[in-house]
């Protein structure tokens, strides 16, 4: 399960232990996506990149991707963009393909909570998931 960053390099979860992992699923053209990205932005510049590491993964396809410079510009997106691969798509939506979906992952890679599209609700509880994987 990995995930293929702009500058072409392969990451995955265990990439990132130690740090609270964030994965959102997203495209251009959604609109609950664009309304979760300053909360993800906020997340990021709360507990800081040795803390917790939020990375986009567009699942917008071929046609998406010439839109996401502009895209990432526009919404000023703070943390990375990438795309994932088929195994991580479905081991995180499984038959659900409705996004944004978000991932939390703990410290040792376990994944906590995950959360489909965005409203007030989710927010508080995207928060709440984040402390809690912070203390384990």
């Amino acid at each position: 399960m990995t995930w293929m960053a702009m500058d072409g390099a392969e990451q995955r979860v265990g990439d990132f232990n130690g740090k609270v992992l964030i994965l959102d699923f997203w495209a251009t053209y959604c609109e609950p996506c664009r309304q979760e990205i300053p909360h993800l932005n906020s997340i990021q510049a709360k507990y800081g990149a040795a803390n917790v590491q939020v990375v986009g993964l567009n699942v917008g396809g071929d046609d998406d991707r010439p839109k996401i410079p502009t895209f990432i510009k526009e919404l000023k997106v703070t943390y990375p963009v990438a795309f994932p691969d088929d195994d991580l798509l479905s081991y995180v939506s499984g038959d659900d393909d409705r996004i944004p979906q978000t991932a939390v992952f703990d410290r040792q890679g376990n994944l906590v909570q995950k959360f489909v599209g965005f409203d007030p609700t989710v927010q508080g509880q995207m928060d709440r998931a984040v402390e809690s994987a912070l203390r384990q």
